[in-house]
């Protein structure tokens, strides 16, 4: 008996196609090769139950490869079987949601989780006096309602109905005031991208950053200021009393800039101009690369890749 031919590996071609551009140019097969392979042929669940397979630094560069690959790649359905896979013991309802816990007393239990279906993820979250501010990874700032009430036993809980609305979007990030009591915490002030028009002669619009001041009770803006397309930052942090509230302003570079404002003047319908200054650690320091901050009301934390930097707060633009 002859032995059977085993086709050689090196003899079989895949054709390799993006699913949502097509073949590649010059690609077409030659007569009696078939025809390519490509996941667009099959059903979008099975392929989005493959790639949850897949581990998470595969599943997101997969998902920068072609447009087809991000959409499958973003679905809820990948990351809800990822995350049941990887903590097999958390159950379906808890997937996405908060919880809240108060600490002190004799009753330890979770109160019931509330979750906006539209976060992509949990990146920050603020309670302030009355409701609860959630910032996700595509800088989404969600307003949560009522979301902290009193129970009959004088504890904090969370509210069964509560409701939820996006009150911006482009946020980058969001900050009140630093004191740990809620109840100071009567303005949101949001760091965020806004497309602004072009200048006289110019075509198109440039994205420029910007601070929004909204009112925690209401979720209104009161107050808004844009700065150059030429300064762009990514944390906002707050200092100071509120007739001399410092905003600290992180450049991109890891410079820090800061401006004083009036917080007791922001719900008078009228406009000014507030200087920005560059801040002193960064004008004395100026190799000084700042990651991110931290800050109470007298004090501001610095940390850099090497070391921490701890700074006395200043009432001044400058200091």
């Amino acid at each position: 008996m002859g032995e059977k031919a085993v086709p050689s590996l090196r003899r079989r071609r895949v054709k390799r196609s993006c699913p949502s551009c097509g073949p590649e140019p010059g690609g077409e097969e030659k007569k009696g090769r078939g025809n390519p392979i490509s996941f667009q042929l099959f059903p979008p669940e099975l392929v989005e139950h493959i790639v949850s397979f897949l581990p998470v630094r595969d599943v997101v560069a997969l998902g920068q490869t072609c447009h087809y690959f991000h959409e499958v790649c973003d679905a809820e359905g990948v990351w809800r079987r990822i995350c049941r896979r990887l903590s097999p013991r958390l159950r379906e309802q808890d997937t996405k949601g908060l919880y809240f816990q108060a600490f002190g007393g004799r009753r330890r239990c979770l109160s019931k989780s509330v979750a906006p279906l539209l976060a992509h993820g949990y990146r920050r979250f603020l309670p302030t006096k009355d409701h609860v501010f959630i910032l996700d990874y595509v800088g989404s700032l969600f307003f949560l309602k009522n979301a902290l009430v009193s129970s009959t036993l004088g504890q904090i809980q969370w509210k069964r109905a509560c409701r939820y609305v996006v009150l911006c979007r482009g946020a980058k990030d969001f900050a009140s005031d630093p004191r740990c009591d809620t109840v100071y915490r009567k303005y949101l002030y949001v760091l965020a991208t806004r497309e602004q028009p072009g200048v006289v002669g110019t075509t198109g619009s440039r994205a420029c950053d910007c601070v929004e001041v909204y009112l925690q009770s209401s979720g209104q803006r009161v107050f808004k200021m844009t700065f150059h397309h030429s300064m762009s930052f990514k944390q906002i942090v707050l200092v100071g009393q509120e007739t001399q509230r410092a905003l600290l302003l992180l450049t991109e570079e890891g410079k820090i800039y800061s401006l004083v404002v009036n917080e007791t003047q922001l719900d008078q319908p009228r406009s000014y101009t507030v200087q920005l200054a560059l801040r002193k650690v960064s004008r004395c320091l100026p190799h000084l690369r700042v990651a991110c901050m931290a800050s109470n009301q007298s004090s501001t934390l610095y940390i850099t890749d090497s070391f921490l930097c701890s700074w006395l707060q200043s009432p001044w633009p400058g200091g």
